[in-house]
């Protein structure tokens, strides 16, 4: 009897399924609980509408017929918000298509993508891979899913969605916004080709972007202006550059395989920061660069390099860090004025490349490196005020670290030093020093003391330390 005054009207019937069906909602403990919850309410709540037609209406015929609207219109709204909830956009690939595709949203005189027809907006990708329209990427459905032309199964994992790609255009505050597509077998950058084309246009007033850039690339800071395009997975770059008066790029973290030729219009150029950008051939036109000052080829694939760089005298600082690089590229030996040399994070063993032609050295980096003593190479080294050789294999300090007498900052820890040579005494300019003390007496720190009255000497327990990480 009870069961049968649960669903004794159409009303109480659909209330009923919508508490069950939200009950399985929150029993799954997903993104399905709280729309288990909403729907629960739902269901309640049509019980009492149910309740209330019962109290009020006395007329069978008229309860009979507010039963069957509302039991009508609450499906018909319940179809309409699932089909709303499955709207999608329907990419249509062409056959066998592989390679990078793409719709580039938001330029003005393009045309508009196809309406949307009973929740699915069917977009046909052409055969290069290309759609640029003036729909605005706000205005299509968030989700896609994916067909070819000859409706051949399609295999997700094989697909790559990436739907926020922007490119700044730099002369001016517009930006191009596209949806790239990468669909594996063939790797190819030909919309972010086109993109980059557009920007150009778009400088050039014959095109016309809706999209404005929210932050400008161009910032500035004591120095003067500079570019900061760090992680944008940019593979070219704007023409006009060199109207923009910067001394520093940063380029950082993208997918360019040689300096940008944009680059060379900045006659403005000091600082270059090219890291972790997939460069596997040195790039020697940098010789173009005339002015530079200090470049990064940190984390790319650079592994020697083929050129004089006897024309860069200007260059200062050269930064190979993180390239697992076991030679040194000679090469570097012809910059003139070479101060300061970062080479951390490689698979150095000694710094037996060190020579006279390195003397100039004020800085050197060579931390994170398998290097296991301090050779007699240091007499070259004379004017070295910075040696980071932290992280390493070096197990003594010996006598020649008296060669470098204009050393200011030894950073040594996380080394196994068990002997520290008296003639560190005569480093009378360092100023700091941090080294491991796990293998050091009280002595040993007293005699170090004594000996390097003026200097700050931090000390780490190196095995506490690695017991912590």
């Amino acid at each position: 009897m009870t069961v049968k005054r649960l669903v004794n009207s159409p009303l109480k019937v659909i209330g009923l399924l919508t508490v069950i069906l939200g009950l399985l909602g929150v029993l799954t403990f997903s993104h399905f609980f709280f729309v288990g919850i909403y729907l629960i309410g739902i269901g309640l709540l049509i019980y009492l509408v149910d309740y209330l037609i019962l109290k009020l209406i006395r007329n069978k015929r008229v309860y009979s017929a507010i039963q069957a609207i509302l039991t009508t219109a609450y499906l018909v709204l319940a179809f309409v918000t699932y089909m709303s909830w499955q709207e999608h956009n329907y990419i249509v690939f062409q056959k066998e298509f592989k390679g990078q595709a793409g719709i580039i949203f938001g330029i003005e005189g393009y045309p508009e993508l196809p309406e949307t027809k009973f929740w699915k907006k069917t977009i046909e990708i052409p055969d290069n891979g290309i759609i640029i329209t003036s729909t605005k990427v706000e205005d299509i459905p968030s989700t896609i899913r994916f067909a070819f032309t000859d409706n051949s199964i399609v295999d997700y994992r094989n697909i790559d969605w990436e739907p926020n790609f922007e490119i700044d255009c730099i002369l001016n505050d517009s930006k191009v916004k596209s949806w790239l597509f990468q669909v594996k077998g063939e790797e190819s950058t030909a919309v972010k080709e086109v993109m980059t084309s557009l920007c150009n246009e778009i400088s050039s007033n014959t095109k016309k972007s809706v999209y404005k850039s929210e932050y400008s690339p161009i910032v500035a800071d004591s120095r003067g202006k500079y570019l900061w395009l760090q992680s944008k997975d940019l593979i070219s770059l704007p023409d006009g550059l060199g109207s923009l008066g910067i001394y520093r790029a940063i380029l950082t973290g993208n997918g360019f395989n040689d300096i940008p030729e944009q680059i060379f219009e900045i006659g403005t150029l000091e600082d270059l920061i090219m890291a972790v950008n997939p460069i596997s051939e040195f790039p020697c036109n940098l010789t173009r660069l005339k002015r530079l000052k200090s470049v990064s080829f940190a984390a790319t694939r650079i592994k020697e390099i083929k050129c004089d760089l006897s024309q860069l005298d200007s260059l200062e600082h050269f930064d190979l860090a993180r390239n697992e690089l076991t030679a040194f590229p000679n090469q570097l030996k012809t910059l003139p004025n070479i101060t300061w040399l970062s080479l951390n994070d490689n698979q150095f063993t000694d710094f037996s490349f060190i020579d006279e032609r390195l003397d100039k050295l004020e800085t050197l980096d060579l931390y994170s490196n398998k290097i296991s003593s301090i050779s007699s190479e240091t007499e070259h080294l004379g004017n070295l005020k910075e040696f980071l050789i932290f992280d390493n294999e070096i197990d003594s300090i010996p006598d020649n670290i008296s060669d470098l007498k204009n050393l200011e900052k030894l950073e040594i820890w996380n080394n196994p030093i068990k002997y520290i040579s008296p003639k560190i005494a005569e480093l009378t300019k360092l100023k700091t020093m941090r080294i491991d003390d796990d293998n050091l007496t009280q002595v040993d720190k007293e005699n170090l003391k004594k000996w390097l009255p003026n200097c700050n000497i931090s000390y780490q327990t190196r095995s506490e330390k690695e017991v912590t990480l």
